[in-house]
């Protein structure tokens, strides 16, 4: 054979390979869009039962919804839980009608890690969110609850923000979570995190106190303190990456916001006030 002829044969081949490979990846990429628009499409389903339930309990009546809005509040955090151990794809995500029906999904910068947090409205004036942690280490998509190391009677937080600190090789996932305790008495702090041993930590000790090293550190306020702010939710808590600072209000005994800050500094080991 002419060696053009093996020229042409081989690019033709090359070319061919190419072609498979662009298609391949169009149908994988295009049945992962399929896989997780049928995810998000059953999960909003329960989403929306569960907003419709919460609405229930408010109008009052002679029929208590709360069974209904507790089983519904169960399939969905399960099929959440479920869906983002089985499906890769979920971890990057945007799920935007569920965020539309308020479900909040906070994710670290290298995509490694995300919370999805939402009002059950099983809790009242005190509101009890729940939180499904998804993570991923190695290759290996996980999730996970951390409703069993509440203690009883204790709100669930809801996460707005992931924040990270590198040390080294070493990635620490600081997690800015919000409770409301009632109307106007609601908390704000921040939760370490890391992935070490295939698994989630969620006690990453590196907060120096007076009384220890701590895994969290947040403060108690009166909503109304801060209520003429335009964001939301109000934001008090400040990390800066470039100077490895967390920055948290003063608050006074009567548990008004002021413009002054207390600040701790990662030093190389700790987290320190300043």
């Amino acid at each position: 054979m002419p060696i053009a002829s093996v020229v042409s044969s081989k690019h033709k081949k090359k070319k061919m390979k190419k072609i498979l490979l662009a298609i391949l990846i169009f149908c994988t990429s295009t049945t992962f869009g399929q896989d997780t628009k049928k995810i998000e499409k059953d999960l909003l389903k329960h989403l929306k039962k569960i907003n419709y339930w919460a609405e229930s309990v408010d109008k009052g009546g002679s029929v208590s919804p709360t069974d209904s809005l507790d089983k519904e509040n169960d399939i969905f955090q399960r099929k959440l839980l479920s869906y983002t151990a089985k499906q890769p794809a979920t971890l990057t995500y945007d799920f935007k009608e569920l965020q539309k029906e308020h479900l909040t999904i906070a994710s670290s910068a290298d995509k490694k890690f995300r919370i999805y947090s939402w009002d059950t409205w099983l809790g009242g004036t005190m509101h009890n969110f729940e939180n499904v942690y998804q993570f991923q280490t190695g290759n290996k998509v996980s999730s996970k609850s951390l409703s069993e190391k509440r203690q009883d009677g204790e709100p669930e937080s809801w996460f707005s923000d992931i924040f990270t600190l590198g040390i080294n090789s070493r990635k620490i996932y600081i997690g800015y979570f919000h409770a409301i305790y009632s109307s106007s008495s609601v908390y704000q702090g921040i939760k370490l995190f890391d992935l070490t041993n295939n698994r989630l930590n969620d006690e990453v000790r590196l907060i120096k106190t007076k009384t220890g090293l701590k895994n969290e550190l947040g403060f108690e306020f009166d909503f109304f303190s801060v209520v003429d702010r335009k964001e939301r939710p109000v934001k008090l808590i400040y990390f800066d990456n470039s100077t490895k600072t967390i920055k948290i209000p003063v608050v006074t005994s009567k548990r008004k916001v002021t413009n002054k800050f207390l600040t701790y500094k990662f030093t190389g080991q700790f987290f320190e006030k300043q």
